[in-house]
């Protein structure tokens, strides 16, 4: 019913998913107001170029994008030993949510990591939004840390 496609070439990706891209932002942005949707194509093909960008897309039986998963897979900074890939965004339109698909792309997107290599995978949840929380959970993920974050622009 669904296909999975594997590190698609990043601007095409950013061009077919551009609906979806803005659903999402909408849907689930922190500061709309003031910070606006505008993916940085030359740093998506740089990183996907280096080997540490790395996406999932699935389309549905029409061949249209119904979610996404946009992960760097890299050595970590400060544990050069241990490769981190890093879930930048995750993503199922809200009309693909019911059934199984968010979880079969939860278990897709650590699939690609360890077949990157990763040691740890790592996903950012939004408190204001839940609905990862407990799949993640299930699927046996533990908090590892908080994130703050501040708006700056307005001094």
């Amino acid at each position: 019913m669904f296909k999975f496609e594997y590190n698609m070439p990043a601007s095409l990706f950013l061009e077919e998913a551009a609906d979806l891209l803005h659903t999402h932002w909408k849907e689930l942005a922190v500061n709309q107001d003031k910070i606006f949707l505008k993916p940085n194509v030359d740093a998506y093909v740089t990183y996907q170029n280096m080997g540490l960008l790395n996406n999932i897309v699935v389309r549905n039986q029409e061949d249209k994008i119904v979610g996404y998963s946009v992960l760097m897979i890299q050595p970590h900074i400060h544990y050069c030993d241990s490769i981190y890939a890093s879930v930048d965004v995750i993503y199922v339109d809200p009309n693909y949510r019911k059934g199984s698909l968010g979880a079969r792309l939860l278990f897709e997107t650590e699939k690609l990591a360890v077949d990157k290599g990763a040691d740890v995978i790592l996903h950012h949840a939004k408190p204001n939004v839940p609905m990862i929380i407990k799949p993640l959970e299930k699927l046996g993920y533990s908090l590892y840390e908080h994130i703050y974050g501040k708006y700056l622009g307005e001094k």
